[in-house]
């Protein structure tokens, strides 16, 4: 191995091909990343250890129905931090979120996570909850979500978003 000409320096090549070992100078953000302990610190440096991820209902035309409004897969293992609920208009509806896993795929009621902290808007156009603290906040990698419709009155698009960090 070689000394180096200054600090802040790898030893590789950046040239194509195979040849001398050249110096490559590492920018801050690369050394940012190079003295992370582990994947998860990395997600945090790149401002990726957290995240929303957003379900729809209804089509904008017609009042959402109830029942089985979809499903969705989480490809990591996740803690959900709080959900925000927002409707088209003024309304009412109430969501429960179902968890299983895909060997068991479809989740059903009996996988709900919601505790008594479904996600509600009542006479409302927005609510959210981020505190979850009869939830079941943490999902295993690969996992399926449920959401289904207990009720709804005159709203004919909801957006609901589930906040979470990585695990």
């Amino acid at each position: 191995i070689q000394n180096v000409s200054a600090t802040d320096r790898l030893l590789g090549r950046s040239t194509a091909g195979a040849g001398v070992i050249e110096e490559i100078t590492c920018t801050a953000a690369g050394r940012a990343i190079l003295d992370d302990a582990d994947a998860a610190a990395q997600r945090t440096t790149l401002g990726l250890s957290t995240g929303i991820l957003n379900v729809s209902f209804g089509d904008g035309v017609n009042t959402i129905t109830t029942g089985v409004a979809g499903y969705v897969q989480v490809p990591f293992a996740v803690t959900i931090t709080g959900w925000d609920i927002i409707g088209d208009v003024s309304g009412s509806i109430v969501v429960d979120v179902w968890n299983d896993t895909y060997a068991n795929f479809p989740p059903v009621v009996a996988d709900s996570i919601a505790g008594t902290e479904k996600p509600t808007l009542s006479s409302a156009q927005k609510n959210q909850d981020l505190t979850l603290s009869t939830w079941t906040t943490s999902l295993s990698a690969n996992t399926w979500l449920g959401f289904n419709v207990d009720s709804v009155t005159t709203l004919k698009k909801v957006t609901l978003s589930l906040r979470y960090t990585r695990a």
